[in-house]
């Protein structure tokens, strides 16, 4: 099988502008309607306004038309709705913008949801502006997405290619590609990490998922990664790696491209199609019911069961909770450090899985101090406090069938 690669690399200044880091790489640039960098106050964006607090924002994905409603959670104003199709799917988000997949008319739309917080370590910026819709990537057969705080890769099946663009020129209203890497027509997913790309490669055939991963540098140059693990689905990035969910564990890999599949706990003998990241920790629900937590940074995992087969799973971003849908509607609070059952609810109609689309059930958003229950039987999404006992803080009554869920500005 022949696998072609192609990269254009960052010009020198591009990367020199992605490096700056610190709170002048904030400022605007001057001109005759902004301040200059002499005057501009600390922490000056333009375009923006700062706040005390972050300025959290929920978007929440219609499964019967496609449609995203972006909700201020301080006002609990609709301040963007960005219309769809039935095929319209929440692909991915970050901390400040969405990605909206599209099969049928093989397109990714990107939608900056006008909240984020700017980290300096020793203190923080909170900004919120107007939300807005982007622009589209163009491609056969829009699957995962994948963003870090410099790039967003958009991988295409169909065409068996990641699209790479410039995340920051999103600020700016723009869609800036890089450039692309190939590994072949495979359901598959492309991941930023360390200054190269992570891929998965095809199978023998385009419709066998992946069991084999490599690393592409800069000029396209792809490296085998030493680890092996039949029909991989399912990653994510923590900050000890990446991980992948696969027949036997979990793949992760290291900083120095170093990879090792960590078996599932023993105490299932089912496998995980989907992972979700926080911090250091990963969840993987399984087949049938319970969930694995694994703590990334010493790779031990922890177990937690569950009455039902898990439909969505979360953990907070700073990995104080994790929390678990399962598909009778009873939502889970588990402690991170030792998987035990902290609350259990049910909260919402039960859910068949199998007789529904993807990104059409209900669906789990996790916060550092909130979590997210999309219920598309009866229109709403609840607001729940895992620090009380999953006590129902708010409901928002929206409609429709609100099904996947994204918090950003945090």
């Amino acid at each position: 099988m022949t696998r072609t690669t192609a990269f254009a690399a960052p010009s020198a200044a591009l990367i020199a502008l992605l490096a700056l880091t610190g709170c002048q790489g904030q400022q605007a640039d001057s001109g005759a309607n902004s301040p200059s960098q002499s005057t501009a106050p600390h922490g000056y964006v333009e375009g923006a306004e700062e706040a005390d607090e972050p300025q959290l924002r929920l978007a929440v994905s219609d499964a019967k038309t496609g449609a995203v409603s972006v909700i201020d959670l301080l006002t609990e104003d609709v301040v963007e709705k960005v219309e769809g199709s039935p095929s319209t799917t929440l692909a991915g988000a970050d901390s400040r913008y969405l990605y909206l997949g599209d099969g049928e008319a093989g397109t990714v739309t990107a939608v900056d949801t006008g909240a984020w917080t700017v980290d300096h370590g020793d203190h923080r910026h909170y900004y919120k502006a107007e939300a807005k819709t982007i622009g589209q990537v163009d491609g056969a057969d829009p699957a995962h997405v994948v963003s870090t705080p410099t790039e967003v890769a958009f991988f295409f099946d169909g065409e068996g290619r990641a699209k790479i663009y410039d995340r920051s020129a999103l600020g700016d209203g723009e869609l800036t590609q890089l450039g692309t890497v190939k590994p072949g027509a495979h359901h598959g997913v492309t991941i930023p990490f360390e200054d190269h790309f992570v891929s998965t490669l095809p199978g023998d055939e385009a419709e066998d998922l992946p069991s084999e991963l490599t690393v592409y540098d800069d000029k396209g140059q792809a490296s085998p990664i030493d680890a092996t693990c039949e029909e991989i689905h399912g990653a994510g990035v923590t900050r000890d790696g990446l991980v992948f969910a696969c027949a036997d564990g979990v793949i992760r890999v290291d900083e120095d491209f170093d990879a090792e599949v960590l078996p599932y706990p023993e105490d299932t003998d089912e496998r995980a199609w989907s992972i979700e990241v926080g911090r250091d920790l990963a969840a993987a629900p399984f087949d049938d019911g319970g969930i694995g937590i694994l703590d990334a940074s010493t790779d031990e995992w922890m177990y937690a069961d569950t009455d039902a087969e898990v439909v969505s799973a979360g953990i907070a971003p700073d990995d104080s909770v994790v929390v678990a849908l399962d598909e009778d509607g009873t939502v889970y609070s588990l402690d991170p450090e030792t998987g035990k059952e902290l609350a259990k609810k049910k909260l919402i109609k039960p859910f068949d899985a199998e007789d529904q689309g993807h990104g059409a059930g209900p669906s789990v958003a996790v916060d550092s101090e909130r979590t997210y229950v999309s219920d598309p039987a009866s229109g709403t999404v609840l607001e729940l406090d895992p620090a009380d006992g999953l006590r129902e803080a708010r409901s928002f009554d929206l409609g429709g069938a609100p099904a996947s869920l994204a918090v950003t500005g945090r």
